[in-house]
């Protein structure tokens, strides 16, 4: 029963607020359907009736916020919570609980979950609206997440490094830049140069899942530079993965004629033409592994020094090089 609905923004030119709304009843999905996209502000929404399709929905859209049934059949909202909460991909995702419960303790259990918010059923569709509103503003601002992946951003990522130094633990940050991105989003569009983007975030979280722990940490500072932090008996296994599946799947964002040349020609502003091939990741790893890091941007200078080598050492192919002196 997936069904999506876009809020045409012909009020606003802000992005559209993705909401996913899981219920097994059709009647309150089309209410709250209904209600969203008459809004003055655009959303854009995602309709479930049932925990599993939440969870695919969840994990291969992205929402900006799920409104979650507690009571459903086979899978209640609590453990649809449980798994997104579990997921890399989805644990950033803010969660409002509809609930006819009255039991307090059945709210406790759904604060417990990780949800962000519950509302009573029946609810007035604007106290929705603004509970949905301040939710959406107050996570972004909180968690400073990067709207297009999902993943959290800078200032995310400075408390994480900060936070990891200050306790003392080893640690490994790699710093992951798109080659010859602006090339690709100049030849293919802004559309496909989001969809690379958000390749890497998902090959990322893919590596992290694969051969990482729960304590690693993602982070996308923006545009096509992302962050792994990590330790460093981990940093190599999980970047093999990323440098292996990345350049596997990133040839399907290329035409089929593109993809069997190897490379595309784009034309420079002084109309001279390059070719540049197919893109790759390059990629800089600090780490205190050896010697002493005291802040959040210590790690991020020699990271990005060597990012800037790895480019320059193999063009054309994903790589990464680690920081391995001591002083």
């Amino acid at each position: 029963m997936t069904q999506a609905s876009a809020a045409s923004a012909t009020s606003s030119s802000a992005r559209p607020i993705k909401v996913l709304v899981v219920d097994d009843d059709p009647v309150l999905l089309r209410m709250v359907q209904t209600f969203l996209l008459s809004s003055d502000d655009p959303y854009e929404v995602l309709l479930a009736n049932s925990g599993a399709e939440a969870l695919e929905l969840a994990r291969s859209e992205i929402p900006d916020l799920v409104l979650l049934d507690l009571m459903m059949p086979e899978m209640d909202g609590i453990e649809v919570c449980v798994q997104l909460r579990a997921s890399r991909s989805t644990y950033l995702i803010p969660v409002i609980m509809l609930t006819a419960s009255a039991l307090h303790d059945h709210r406790l259990e759904a604060l417990r979950t990780g949800v962000d918010d519950y509302l009573s059923k029946p609810f007035d569709p604007e106290e929705l609206e603004v509970r949905i509103q301040s939710l959406i503003r107050r996570i972004r601002l909180s968690r400073a997440s990067n709207p297009l992946t999902g993943l959290p951003g800078n200032l995310a990522i400075e408390h994480e490094l900060n936070q990891r130094l200050a306790r003392g633990e080893k640690l490994a940050c790699a710093y992951l830049d798109i080659d010859n991105f602006k090339a690709f989003n100049d030849y293919y569009g802004f559309e496909k140069g989001d969809e690379c983007i958000r390749l890497v975030a998902e090959v990322m979280i893919e590596a992290v899942e694969a051969e990482g722990e729960p304590a690693d940490f993602l982070g996308h500072i923006g545009g096509d530079d992302f962050i792994l932090v990590t330790i460093a008996d981990r940093v190599e296994p999980i970047l093999d993965v990323v440098i292996d599946t990345f350049d596997t799947r990133v040839r399907e964002l290329y035409t089929p004629e593109d993809r069997e040349r190897g490379w595309i020609e784009v034309l420079s502003r002084q109309k001279e033409s390059t070719r540049y091939p197919i893109t790759s990741l390059s990629i800089g790893v600090s780490t205190n592994e050896k010697r002493d890091l005291s802040n959040a941007l210590e790690v991020s200078e020699i990271a990005t020094e060597l990012k800037k080598a790895a480019k320059s050492r193999a063009p054309g192919e994903s790589n990464y090089i680690i920081d391995r002196r001591t002083s």
